[in-house]
């Protein structure tokens, strides 16, 4: 947590606050959300102040099974195919703890739109 934190630190831009940072956390890390915003509450406010938020989500597991080749999403653990039954899978994802998004009070106005991916930008926007 110390080291999500710093990072959150070292990335909110002078003058800005922190007010919710997002998280993706993969099932096979053995981290919970809950926890990460146990201890978050418990460490943040020294570092990035008592407004920054925690939000944590869960990444769905997806693999393949060898045996009967099918694509699965899990919710939760699994170490047998849901389909076949047996103990041939091999995961896609599961180990990410990832910074998704960065949410910060800049001071600025706020603009209530959303990012267009495929919007030209110019210099300085």
């Amino acid at each position: 947590m110390a080291e999500l934190i710093e990072m959150v630190a070292q990335r909110t831009p002078p003058g800005a606050l922190p007010i919710e940072v997002r998280v993706a956390v993969g099932l096979l890390t053995g981290v919970s959300p809950d926890a990460m915003a146990f201890y978050f509450e418990a460490m943040a406010p020294e570092r990035l102040g008592a407004q920054a938020r925690l939000r944590a989500r869960l990444v769905p597991l997806r693999g393949r099974c060898d045996a009967c080749a099918r694509a699965f999403e899990l919710d939760a653990q699994a170490w047998l195919c849901p389909s076949c039954g047996e103990p041939t899978l091999r995961f896609q994802n599961g180990t990410e703890l990832d910074l998704e998004a960065l949410v910060v009070d800049d001071g600025e106005p706020h603009h209530d739109r959303a990012e267009d991916p495929q919007e030209e930008r110019g210099p300085g926007s």
